[in-house]
């Protein structure tokens, strides 16, 4: 009997590689995901350093030119915190889209898989049934030639 071949063995690995490639860039979103929060906690970290440093010179007295220029440079910082604030929201919206993809990547594959499955036990069952076949004629056509020395 021919060895088995699955029907739909070029789509199964299409999908498969596709699971891969929305992994990957999955992993690229998280990657800049985790980007986008380092620059968050690092403009948080300017904000509190030059915040302490206006406070620690406003004890000692300080032009009200300098005390202009930080809180314009507060402002910027402000924006940027926004900015990526924006950008973290839509790079979390991209991950849980991308998951999505996957998962129902993931659903295509097992379903696929069970055709699969059902098509290899469709055939070990038809290969079983043709070897019983093969046997009880060999071993149909071998008794009858044994009986004859006891005629």
């Amino acid at each position: 009997m021919k060895q088995f071949a699955f029907t739909l063995e070029k789509v199964l690995r299409f999908k498969q590689e596709t699971l891969d490639l929305l992994k990957n860039e999955l992993e690229q979103l998280r990657y800049r995901q985790r980007e986008i929060e380092r620059s968050i906690e690092n403009v948080d970290d300017e904000f509190r350093r030059y915040d302490r440093a206006l406070a620690e010179k406003m004890q000692s007295g300080m032009d009200a030119r300098v005390v202009a220029v930080y809180k314009r440079y507060f402002g910027e910082l402000n924006r940027q915190g926004r900015q990526l604030q924006d950008q973290r929201e839509k790079a979390a919206a991209a991950v849980a889209a991308k998951r999505g993809e996957i998962v129902r990547m993931n659903s295509d594959i097992s379903g696929l898989e069970r055709v699969r499955d059902k098509q290899l036990r469709a055939y070990l069952e038809k290969d079983r049934k043709e070897q019983e076949r093969f046997i009880e004629e060999f071993v149909g056509r071998a008794v009858p030639a044994r009986s004859s020395p006891a005629g």
